[in-house]
């Protein structure tokens, strides 16, 4: 919860909080590849108006105080404290998601970017996942159309200026779960990772499929799983087809396990309101060193295997194994310049080198009934990893699914098998790129 800080009587009393269990270790390793940024935005109908949304941000943000704040650094842990001012709109980029100065003063973990008819948000991982991202990207659309003249009826579940935080939006949920005396998960190999050579530092390579809703539908239906699920499969395969391109010689010096890193909305799991991280997640994979597996096998292996690890007990021993660290009096004690050498091998051994890429799934976005037409799509671009190289991000809106591969690598080889899986199945996909 956001606590109250007032080291002398004379100075003035900021607002101040630690940072939550998802994101401790992103201020180690954070860097001109390791971003940890991720975006969304939504396209309009019509040009965006500078000015009105920066007035829309400002009538906003004190909505949003728990994202006003700016990492700072202690002994023992990096926290987040009150950031005077307000953000300000700035000009998109070719490649987002690149570099944040976020450890230099009056820094905002987050962004607002603009350029012709896009509306986009960046955020880093350190501040918050995905849902509350959403949040604030539907809350800051809603108030710069609001301002623009469209009377809306029902805001629903959208957050209104002049609204005050719930306190539980503050709240570090994984601690609040936390169960002490929990076995934690076992450990697992390494995964593997494609062996394209990365791009020079600041490129981020995106490409979007569009495709109709309705017809991805009709196979998920038929075959009786999720979208996350068999978008997944197609992940997988497409992962399967690059490793099977290698050479012999190649493919020695690799893992021949192929796992996504799937994350969960554990609001979904457990009951919070919390607008910062709150998310873990599964492992979904194939060891082709037992032979080639067809799409219907992995797709088969990974709606069993999200069918039995997505429920509260095994979650509760991720968190158990997360949350169990900071409570460790020995680890508490170590100073954090000692904690920034350890970090990255901790983060790699413990994270990226676990999975083969990575597939975020949003789900719907809704906007209230008098606002959609004024909205032509909606993008989730996940944040850059220089291990995996290429990860993967799912949204839909309206009529269609948005599915958005950004990569540091050149080669495109994952990406055009996905799509070509696609296709073969009879599925249209209009592909947009960043080039």
């Amino acid at each position: 919860m956001l606590t109250s800080m007032d080291t002398r009587s004379d100075t003035v009393t900021r607002l101040w909080f630690p940072l939550d269990n998802a994101a401790n270790l992103f201020p180690t390793v954070i860097s001109a590849r390791v971003t940890t940024i991720f975006r969304l935005s939504m396209e309009l109908t019509e040009p965006v108006r500078v000015a009105v949304l920066q007035e829309a941000l400002e009538h906003i943000c004190p909505r949003f105080r728990y994202y006003l704040v700016q990492l700072k650094r202690g002994f023992f842990w990096y926290y987040f404290e009150e950031n005077p001012g307000m953000p300000r709109v700035i000009e998109d980029s070719a490649y987002p998601c690149m570099e944040m100065p976020i450890k230099k003063a009056r820094v905002y973990p987050f962004r607002v970017r603009a350029h012709k008819n896009r509306i986009a948000v960046e955020f880093s991982h350190m501040l918050t996942d995905g849902t509350g991202a959403l949040t604030f990207l539907r809350a800051l659309v809603g108030e710069y159309l609001s301002l623009l003249g469209v009377e809306v009826s029902d805001w629903g579940d959208i957050f209104r200026p002049g609204t005050e935080p719930d306190p539980e939006e503050w709240d570090d949920s994984f601690k609040r779960y936390y169960r002490k005396g929990i076995p934690v998960p076992k450990s697992i190999p390494f995964a593997f990772h494609v062996p394209f050579p990365l791009e020079r530092k600041g490129v981020y390579h995106l490409i979007t499929g569009i495709i109709p809703l309705k017809a991805v539908l009709e196979k998920t239906k038929a075959r009786g799983v999720t979208i996350t699920e068999f978008v997944a499969a197609l992940y997988i395969d497409a992962v399967q087809s690059v490793l099977k391109e290698l050479s012999r010689q190649e493919k020695r010096a690799k893992s021949r396990i192929i796992r996504l890193m799937v994350p969960v909305n554990l609001r979904k799991i457990f009951p919070s309101k919390t607008m910062r991280n709150f998310s873990l997640y599964v492992l979904p994979g194939i060891d082709t060193r037992l032979g080639d597996f067809s799409f219907d096998e992995i797709l088969k292996a990974v709606h069993h295997y999200m069918r039995g690890e997505v429920n509260e007990k095994l979650i509760n021993q991720q968190i158990a194994r997360n949350v169990g660290s900071e409570y460790n009096t020995f680890i508490r004690m170590i100073p954090l310049f000692l904690k920034r050498l350890f970090g990255r091998s901790i983060y790699n051994r413990m994270g990226e080198f676990l999975y083969s890429g990575c597939l975020t799934n949003l789900g719907a976005v809704t906007m209230p009934k008098e606002l959609v037409p004024y909205i032509q799509s909606v993008e989730f671009v996940p944040a850059p990893s220089p291990v995996t190289k290429t990860n993967c991000a799912v949204v839909s809106f309206g009529d269609f699914l948005y599915i958005n591969f950004g990569r540091l690598c050149r080669d495109s080889s994952v990406e055009r098998h996905f799509f070509q899986g696609l296709v073969r199945m009879g599925i249209p996909v209009r592909i947009l790129t960043n080039e």
